[in-house]
């Protein structure tokens, strides 16, 4: 009787603190329609928690875990333990600029008004050398903006890609984005380094990538900024991703994702960084897998960017920064934790766009009186982030007799390639690999044209210039070598017919990101699509062969 007596005692005592967990978990959730819960899960059921819910990180041995209210739900399934995380009661002072003249110490986040406006301004005072690009529209209607800074730069040259706040709490970033823009336009005449970017890369800048995350409180307020979009997804989970498919979080793609995916493909970007709040690491691809599973192609190269970069930043803001996650401030993402359908992972499998993710701050939305201090901090490293990037080799890709330029060209470096994660040329024939010094073989191959290899040497991290001329094949490639080709389409972005590169597929299927069919056939034998019928926007390829399917994804303009 005693034994039954204590184990009811037990009993009743565990299951009073469950329910003061779930209620506050559901008051949380009616209020912000978003929710912070600390979970301490066995590894085998951190695969299936990555796939619904939204991990953060890691706090010693539990995980700080994001949920809406269908996610919630669906984790009170998994009979795991939790608790509401609350932070740390602290004093800040969260001050917003609601004028143009308030952000001009940059020690006050910017209203949505004056963020706009600051960002129209920019381009309108430096017309030569900078336009405004909207890149889409929130779920509430809210822009998405990129500034995109050039001189002298033609579309034959390296196109670099800063975003920040794709999860709207996570503030730091968008001011320091902000405040590097404003940088790069006031100072482009009497500061070399700056002349010298501008002048050899395309920049492009957008600071907040999650305006209704931001914004959830009002539009002159960010004390109430949600990671979540306004559907309440987080959009740092909701990209095609190369192990789960096109909706690994099981939630449709959201506007900002769609606009997003749509503005990537048609620019085209060569290398890229996300800069996150909450952390202290440079996170280096890949998401999906752990560094024993799988291994970037260009994991050195990141690793020594991001080693330069960390020099940099810690020779201006102390040792101690930059040192939370790992001693040497550089992770690998799926070593840190893994996640699935992160913009980082699609960009570099799908795009092919080098990508990584910079966490810059373990506040995501510290004081803004201490804005100022992480500009003085990352200024420099951000600028040479850029700088080191342009390390690598150029150049136009044309056909040795007519001298017309050829795109869709693949350029393969033959001692580090793999899993197709090559570099193409442009509609312009250009293109650009971004390497260490050191000695390359690249190989060359387009449809209809003889494989071409050229032995490179960088050195003196210089932006080697290297054209390649090829020469037409006289027969069609060998069963070999087209078994060895990846599937590919062009033109990319297209108008009104899209042509395959395949080998081994007999059927295709259109169908839009709201995963309607709406074209399916053979193939034909002159390997084209007429695409005329379709909207302007961004749709899926998936091709079908024996025992195989591959999803392809096209613009069409």
């Amino acid at each position: 009787m005693k034994k039954l007596i204590i184990f009811i005692c037990i009993f009743c005592s565990c299951f009073t603190c469950f329910c003061q967990e779930y209620n506050k978990v559901k008051d949380i959730l009616s209020q912000r329609g978003e929710a912070k819960i600390l979970v301490k899960a066995s590894e085998n059921k951190l695969e299936e928690l990555s796939l619904f819910t939204s991990i953060d990180r890691k706090i010693e041995n539990k995980y700080l875990v994001y949920v809406n209210e269908k996610q919630f739900n669906k984790f009170l399934t998994l009979g795991l333990n939790y608790r509401l995380y609350q932070d740390e009661k602290q004093e800040k002072q969260i001050n917003v600029a609601t004028t143009i003249e308030q952000m001009q110490s940059w020690d006050r986040y910017p209203s949505y008004q004056v963020y706009v406006d600051l960002m129209q301004n920019l381009a309108q005072d430096f017309p030569n050398i900078c336009k405004l690009d909207t890149i889409g529209y929130s779920v509430e209607n809210r822009l998405i903006l990129s500034l995109k800074i050039y001189d002298n730069a033609t579309e034959n040259s390296p196109k670099f890609f800063y975003s920040s706040t794709i999860h709207g709490d996570e503030l730091t970033g968008a001011v320091v984005l902000l405040r590097l823009a404003d940088h790069l336009l006031k100072n482009h005449q009497t500061n070399n380094q700056i002349q010298d970017l501008i002048s050899n890369m395309q920049i492009y800048i957008c600071p907040i990538a999650n305006p209704d995350g931001v914004y959830a409180g009002g539009n002159n307020n960010v004390s109430y900024a949600t990671r979540y979009n306004a559907n309440y997804v987080d959009l740092n989970r909701n990209f095609p991703n190369p192990k789960y498919g096109q909706h690994p979080d099981g939630e449709e793609h959201q506007k900002e994702t769609l606009a997003f995916m749509q503005y990537a493909l048609e620019e085209d970007f060569d290398l890229s960084i996300n800069l996150h709040g909450g952390a202290e690491v440079c996170n280096y691809p890949w998401d999906t897998w752990t560094e024993n599973e799988k291994r970037h192609p260009d994991t050195e190269w990141f690793i020594t960017l991001c080693q330069e970069f960390v020099s940099q930043v810690r020779d201006a803001g102390g040792n101690n920064y930059f040192s939370d996650v790992t001693y040497s401030g550089i992770t690998n993402g799926g070593d840190w934790y893994r996640i699935y359908g992160s913009r980082q992972d699609w960009q570099n499998w799908y795009t092919k766009t080098r990508e990584l993710t910079l966490e810059i701050s373990t506040s995501k939305t510290p004081s803004s009186n201490l804005l100022p201090n992480y500009w003085n901090k990352l200024k420099e490293g951000l600028i040479e982030f850029m700088h080191n990037s342009l390390t690598g080799v150029e150049g136009v890709i044309k056909d040795i007799n007519s001298q017309e330029i050829i795109e869709n060209a693949t350029i393969e470096v033959t001692n580090i390639d793999y899993d197709s994660l090559f570099t193409y040329s442009n509609h312009h024939g250009y293109y650009f690999r971004s390497l260490l010094c050191g000695n390359y073989q690249i190989k060359i191959s387009a449809q209809g044209y003889n494989d071409t290899l050229v032995n490179i040497n960088i050195e003196n991290n210089t932006t080697k210039t290297q054209d390649i001329y090829l020469s037409p094949s006289s027969t069609s490639l060998s069963s070999h070598e087209k078994s060895e080709q990846e599937p590919l389409i062009f033109p990319n972005p297209c108008s009104d017919k899209l042509f395959l590169r395949v080998n081994g597929f007999n059927e295709y299927n259109i169908s839009n990101f709201q995963r309607n069919n709406l074209l399916k056939q053979r193939i034909n034998n002159s390997n084209e699509i007429d695409v005329s019928e379709l909207s302007a926007g961004v749709y899926f390829l998936t091709l079908y062969g024996q025992d195989k399917t591959r999803t392809l994804i096209f613009i069409k303009q």
